[in-house]
């Protein structure tokens, strides 16, 4: 999106906010970096290990997340 926005292919930059908007703020219904790993590990690049005083995301984000990761095309399962 940057990239696109950078060399002038505002409509490229467009849809790709538009794309990824949800994703982008759900990354952020709770408190970060608990979210960003918890997607990460949805994905299967990591585990997801918190240090306190990180805690998991509660099971009803989670399903939130998930959801938007799918309906992004991030997550295919």
């Amino acid at each position: 999106m940057v990239k696109a926005y950078a060399r002038g292919d505002l409509a490229v930059a467009l849809r790709l906010h538009e794309r990824y908007y949800s994703l982008i703020k759900d990354l952020f219904i709770e408190t970060n970096p608990s979210p960003i790993k918890a997607a990460a590990a949805l994905l299967g690049q990591m585990e997801e290990e918190l240090r306190l005083p990180m805690v998991p995301i509660s099971a009803k984000s989670r399903e939130i997340l998930k959801a938007t990761l799918r309906r992004c095309g991030v997550l295919k399962t």
